[in-house]
């Protein structure tokens, strides 16, 4: 009887000698960040295959990617809020005046304008993407769902499938006027609409498909460290996609320019106005190029990082990821300075809109120079010169 008491007696100070592993683990938990914990927890249900986290936070997947998620506002990310906000600002108002530029001045009515105005459009577009994505980023990315997190993101992935495949549809524009020998190609008013329908089409679908399933919700260990709810299959996709498109348009304007060059070299003696309409389609061939090569060197890091994110586990990428995003916001205000810059009469045009003089003066004669190609628009297709021949 004396045993059993002895042995009753000296339970609790067994259990309690057991407990104090667990209890010394919990304390120095308890000293960490929140979060860490909630990782530590987590990490153990991520065994669990097949299981969806729809109702999980977004907190629980940038825990679970390893990616850092702000609890406060700091001073760099104040100036990077302010800095970002601005350039949204500019972009919608320099994209929008591109759009009304080709609106009102009838010489850029033909269908290379009517493209580069939608992908003013998509740039314009890009420009509310990055506006929503400053008010849902930093400390403020905790309070989003899954859902608003999805729509953040596609919207971006929206915009930029939308640039791409203008900038395709120009390419092949360009190239099959070239390879005609015209200025500008006869495709009617319903084409360029058709084609501008599929364009958007196709790039809401690309935005969307993330969110109708293509993403790593019941598949946590398939998540990127830089879109957590993104799948990695996914990203390697998308960026493989755009980065085949970037070669082929290269390989049409590189095709365009070799083309344009024999011609030129076997054409060298014709007359002056065979030579104004070969000025006239090298300049405007220039200008869309020089657009090209700027969308290409803004998002290409960006493209590589994401493959860089899923194949190579040692490289740091999410130290690098604010900045290519930054230079892939400023290319969406790019476009409207180049046009400014290489067309005379559009950047005639940018200033009689903020002048808001009549539109007869916008369509007044304008002093061409090398560096205009729509100038000379007027001469060559005036209903007096019906010949379309670049050489």
């Amino acid at each position: 009887m004396m045993a059993i008491l002895r042995a009753s007696k000296a339970a609790p100070d067994l259990l309690d000698l057991q407990a104090i592993p667990l209890r010394k683990k919990l304390w120095s938990y308890s000293q960490d960040h929140t979060e860490h914990f909630l990782e530590v927890v987590h990490q153990l249900t991520f065994k669990m295959d097949g299981q969806c986290y729809y109702n999980e936070t977004i907190a629980f997947f940038y825990n679970a990617s390893k990616k850092h998620l702000a609890t406060e506002w700091n001073t760099v990310s104040k100036l990077v809020m302010g800095l970002g906000l601005t350039v949204c600002i500019f972009i919608m108002l320099a994209n929008l005046l591109v759009m009304v530029a080709i609106y009102i001045n009838r010489r850029f009515h033909f269908p290379i304008y009517y493209l580069m105005a939608n992908l003013a459009a998509a740039d314009f577009f890009a420009g509310l993407a990055y506006f929503y994505l400053m008010f849902n980023t930093g400390p403020n990315t905790r309070r989003l769902t899954v859902s608003t997190w999805l729509l953040r993101q596609g919207l971006i992935d929206t915009s930029l499938t939308a640039s791409v495949a203008n900038l395709l549809a120009i390419a092949i524009e360009r190239h099959i006027t070239v390879f005609r020998m015209q200025l500008h190609t006869r495709m009617s008013n319903r084409r360029v609409v058709v084609v501008i329908v599929i364009i958007w089409t196709m790039s809401i679908v690309m935005g969307a498909i993330p969110s109708v399933g293509w993403n790593c919700i019941c598949a946590i260990k398939t998540c990127s460290n830089m879109a957590p709810l993104y799948s990695n299959s996914y990203l390697v996709f998308w960026a493989i996609f755009n980065l085949v498109t970037f070669v082929v348009m290269v390989v049409l304007y590189a095709h365009i320019f070799m083309y344009v060059r024999q011609r030129t070299m076997r054409m060298s003696r014709h007359s002056s106005g065979q030579r104004r309409n070969r000025d006239t389609m090298m300049s405007l061939l220039k200008t869309v190029v020089i657009v090209l090569g700027a969308f290409i060197v803004c998002w290409t890091p960006g493209l590589v990082l994401l493959l860089l994110d899923v194949f190579c586990e040692e490289c740091n990428v999410l130290a690098f990821e604010k900045f290519f995003l930054l230079l892939a916001e400023f290319n969406s205000a790019m476009n409207p300075i180049i046009y400014s810059y290489r067309d005379k009469e559009m950047s005639v045009t940018f200033k009689q809109i903020l002048c808001c003089q009549r539109q007869e003066n916008i369509n007044g004669t304008v002093e061409g120079s090398d560096r205009s190609a729509s100038s000379l628009n007027h001469t060559v297709l005036s209903p007096h010169n019906n010949d379309h021949s670049v050489v």
